[in-house]
């Protein structure tokens, strides 16, 4: 009998001691971020009102759809639209001119949108890698006490194949009955360890409050995320729509304390929740990823019109 005990003993004092041991880079160190902060052209910011500017050029909205202008409005680049459309007023150098304008607004769009991607995919890597951890850490904990569950119950089997008397062996067989059930039991369960995790620079958290402008994105990703045309039932803007599908699908049952772990600066996550914060970046990595069939759209309307 004080055998069973110093192995579960041992056993459990093993499991107990299998902390995560994390260097401050994988918790604290915001590696993803952006060396220095973004730095957008003042100039190039969207029309606030696209519809009184259309209203001042009516050959411009007969030469493009609604969707292109909505996309050049985002890009910022009706002023030079505006221009083109009225091809007799302009020399081929000014069109040329122009014309490159455009093009090294499409491109400087491009970058952002590659920026703000490989953040978010570096973001849900992060996460993903200190969760895949804890969750290799629960494993072995895991496989130790169905060990020791196995072991126990074959030391009390043959332990009680040996001993004479019927007390000590009803004893010795109930006493390694309920150890062994414990150390199993104890396996079915999560060990639910947390560890602290920060981001300061939460690219989650505009879209969970639905901010009308953003200091985190760049103006024209957030125009695109924000108008309602741009998603395809054109009811709801593709922000509305994303923080819908986490609310149905990612956080569905969760805590307004979860919530604030997941939309704040950071605090003690467990693997859970580590996992959940990668799938809500991965979803919102894909929209915005997906962006880019705007522009190409929009590139080749431009195209065309030479």
């Amino acid at each position: 009998m004080c055998f069973i005990l110093l192995a579960t003993s041992a056993l459990l004092q093993g499991c107990s001691s299998a902390k995560p041991h994390l260097s401050r880079s994988a918790t604290f160190d915001t590696y993803c971020d952006p060396p220095l902060p973004y730095q957008y052209d003042a100039a190039a910011q969207p029309l606030s009102n696209l519809d009184s500017a259309l209203a001042l050029s009516p050959a411009l909205a007969r030469q493009f759809s609604r969707h292109d202008l909505l996309v050049a409005n985002a890009v910022a680049i009706i002023p030079q639209l505006q221009q083109l459309a009225q091809p007799n007023q302009l020399s081929v150098q000014d069109d040329e001119q122009i014309r490159q304008q455009i093009l090294t607004r499409l491109l400087s769009v491009q970058t952002q949108i590659a920026s703000l991607a490989a953040e978010l995919d570096c973001e849900g890597e992060r996460a993903d890698q200190l969760a895949t951890y804890l969750d290799e850490q629960d494993d072995r904990r895991i496989r130790r006490l169905t060990i020791g569950s196995v072991v126990v119950g074959a030391i009390t089997t043959v332990i009680t194949a040996f001993i004479s008397g019927d007390n000590a062996d009803k004893i010795t067989g109930i006493s390694g009955g309920i150890v062994s059930a414990a150390l199993g039991g104890a396996a079915a369960f999560s060990s639910n360890q947390r560890v602290p995790f920060q981001h300061q620079r939460n690219l989650l958290t505009d879209v969970w409050e639905q901010k009308k402008t953003s200091t985190t994105y760049s103006p024209a990703v957030w125009y695109v995320l924000n108008e309602k045309s741009f998603s395809n039932s054109q009811q709801y803007s593709i922000a509305h729509n994303i923080r819908q599908r986490w609310l149905d699908y990612v956080l569905s049952g969760t805590s307004d304390a979860e919530r604030a772990l997941y939309f704040g600066a950071g605090g003690p996550y467990r693997a859970d929740d580590l996992h959940t914060r990668a799938n809500m970046l991965n979803q919102l990595q894909s929209s915005v990823r997906l962006i880019n069939q705007e522009l190409q759209s929009l590139l080749l309307n431009l195209s065309k019109k030479r």
